[in-house]
């Protein structure tokens, strides 16, 4: 009966070894595989919620581009109002709370230069706090030099690196280049969360 040489023994423990090392190397690749998919999800989930956040915030323009247009319109059909007659001031709070009285006299064709421009104000505030999340709005300025609409309202998402509500910067006399179209008015005393977006109509 023949015995195993050393050499020979030696040979299959080298093969069950590099067996093991094989089995072990796939396990780990896997593992590998699984850590950098994981990562690539990640990813993915960080940049679905950013769309999301990209998204409400062109939907939030939108719906001020749609405000801004359709006041321009009324001020343009109404050549016969004062400055005086298309202007709304009232803070953010009182804005977005507030119920504009309407005469509804157009029915009738007998409204004034003064009541149409009312009836205006009360329509463009009541779509302000319709189409935008606790919306509010002011208006000012002059057919000379036009008038300002501030549609203002409220994003939960507008956060500071800690994670509270970040603050609007107010609008001053040195307000320039695109701070002008974001920034609120002092009149409007607008809370933390608030985004004002200032756009300018001239008749």
């Amino acid at each position: 009966m023949s015995k195993a040489t050393p050499h020979r023994s030696t040979q299959r423990y080298a093969r069950r070894q590099h067996k093991c090392q094989l089995k072990g190397a796939t396990l780990i690749e896997a593992l590998v595989s699984l850590l950098v998919m994981s990562f690539g999800l990640l990813g993915l989930a960080g940049l679905q919620a950013s769309g999301l956040t990209f998204q409400k915030a062109a939907w939030s323009m939108h719906r001020v581009t749609d405000i801004t247009s359709d006041i321009g319109e009324r001020i343009r059909a109404n050549p016969k109002a004062m400055d005086a007659d298309y202007q709304y001031t009232s803070s953010y709070a009182t804005g977005k709370a507030a119920t504009l009285t309407k005469l509804n006299c157009r029915t009738t064709g007998a409204c004034t230069a003064a009541q149409t421009a009312a009836d205006d104000l009360a329509d463009l505030l009541l779509k302000a706090q319709t189409l935008l999340p606790q919306g509010s709005m002011q208006i000012t300025g002059t057919v000379a030099g036009g008038f300002v609409v501030t549609s203002m309202y409220m994003d939960k998402d507008f956060l500071t690196t800690a994670g509270t509500l970040d603050q609007t910067a107010t609008c001053t006399a040195t307000t320039t280049g695109i701070d002008v179209r974001n920034c609120c008015p002092a009149a409007a005393a607008a809370p933390a969360g608030v985004r004002c977006r200032n756009f300018t109509i001239v008749p």
